[in-house]
């Protein structure tokens, strides 16, 4: 009896170790079919500053990237300007996601003309993505005052005249504004103005400019789709609102904003006086000669299909130059939402791409928010090349369109 049960005290624990182990095994299975691996290189995509933004000079430029197709192993992610490294971000995708934004970089706008910004992922092992670059205008400010005619903007002329004429009155001008009672007073709108001033959201990237028109160029900087900032005052017309921000302050358009909150409180600024538009002399242009021609490969992808009201779809679209020479110059991508009833625009999105050599593809992903007349119909209009900066051996093969109804869904 004694020889039985030492026998089964024996034997029993390579039974009970065959099971651990296949438990174990188990376990290690469910945790690798659960992995994503990601291949191929990483793929920036530039959300700020806008393609062919103006700037004035000194205001800060603030540069935003999403890379997608990351993982872990993103090593660093460099800003270039003009050539120049004015960033390295090492390891900056820590939590290892596929898909992750870069932390804002500014670069204070520096030297009037064009200027190349540019960003590149590398991964650990030394590959890195394709460069996502946009070209901006930097504008002198003493060429910005010379635009604008002197009844335009009475207010800068005579700061700048007071300086140069009358030394002595400056002086006695500016203890005014620093007296004990107007710093007394100022805090306390601002305490109380605060907690329920109202906000807008960029719908899609939008210049701010210095006045409540288009008029007011260059534009004094630019925000980029999602972004926020506080509206603290509203023209006459209300189709424009005086907006302060990480980006700065200035005016934008209402028609690509949506507001939080309440501005019927708001103070009503007419801005400062429009400028006069200086006559531009014509300038005869001889026609390019070019080879290149931009297509749409395939089918366009929208997700999702149809839209839902009120909800981000995203747009994938890839670009082909299959023409026998490069294209001249980088180029855009739009996106529109048309309500086909009353045949207006709803809202509209852009992407970029680079110069494209003879059979080269670019793939450009864009989102769109649509959250006007569900229940009716919508037509998605896709163009390559919309505002005509890339000369092509044609254009008539530049756009894509479908037609679907808006889904109720969020409205």
């Amino acid at each position: 009896m004694f020889e039985r049960a030492w026998s089964r005290t024996r034997f029993a624990p390579p039974a009970v170790w065959l099971v651990a182990g296949l438990l174990l095994a188990s376990c290690n299975l469910n945790e690798g079919q659960g992995q994503t691996v990601i291949t191929g290189d990483p793929v920036v995509q530039l959300s700020a500053p806008l393609p062919n933004a103006t700037f004035l000079e000194g205001v800060p430029v603030n540069i935003q990237a999403l890379i997608s197709n990351a993982g872990p192993d993103i090593g660093r992610v460099e800003i270039v300007v003009d050539g120049t490294v004015i960033a390295s971000l090492a390891s900056p995708n820590t939590s290892g996601a596929a898909t992750f934004s870069i932390p804002t970089q500014s670069w204070p706008a520096s030297g009037a003309g064009p200027h190349t910004i540019s960003v590149t992922a590398f991964r650990a092992d030394g590959s890195s993505s394709t460069a996502g670059t946009v070209t901006i205008t930097v504008v002198s400010q003493v060429a910005a005052t010379e635009e604008v005619s002197p009844t335009a903007d009475d207010s800068e002329a005579t700061t700048e005249e007071g300086g140069n004429t009358n030394a002595q009155a400056q002086p006695t001008e500016r203890p005014e504004p620093t007296d004990p009672p107007e710093p007394t007073d100022e805090p306390e709108p601002e305490a109380t103005n605060t907690p329920s001033r109202p906000t807008a959201t960029i719908t899609t990237g939008v210049n701010m400019r210095r006045g409540p028109s288009t008029t007011f160029n260059p534009p004094v900087g630019s925000m980029p789709a999602n972004a926020t900032a506080d509206i603290i005052a509203v023209n006459p017309a209300g189709d424009w609102y005086k907006v302060r921000s990480t980006y700065g302050e200035g005016w934008i358009s209402a028609a690509f904003v949506t507001v939080s909150g309440d501005v019927s409180d708001l103070p009503r600024d007419p801005g400062p006086p429009t400028p006069v538009p200086a006559t531009p002399t014509p300038v005869a242009t001889a026609t390019p000669v070019t080879n290149a021609n931009l297509i749409i490969v395939g089918i366009p992808v929208i997700s999702p299909h149809p839209l839902n009201c009120n909800q981000a779809a995203t747009i994938r679209v890839t670009i082909q130059n299959n023409g026998t020479g490069p294209t001249s110059a980088e180029g855009k991508v739009l996106v529109e939402d048309i309500h086909i009833g009353s045949n207006s625009r709803q809202q509209s999105t852009e992407g970029t791409f680079p110069v494209l050599q003879p059979g080269q593809q670019f793939t450009s992903d864009m989102r769109l928010t649509v959250s006007t007349f569900f229940n009716e119909g919508h037509r998605i209009v896709i163009t390559i090349d919309n505002d005509r900066v890339i000369p092509e051996t044609s254009d008539g093969d530049n756009q894509y369109m479908s037609d679907y109804v808006l889904q109720k869904a969020g409205c």
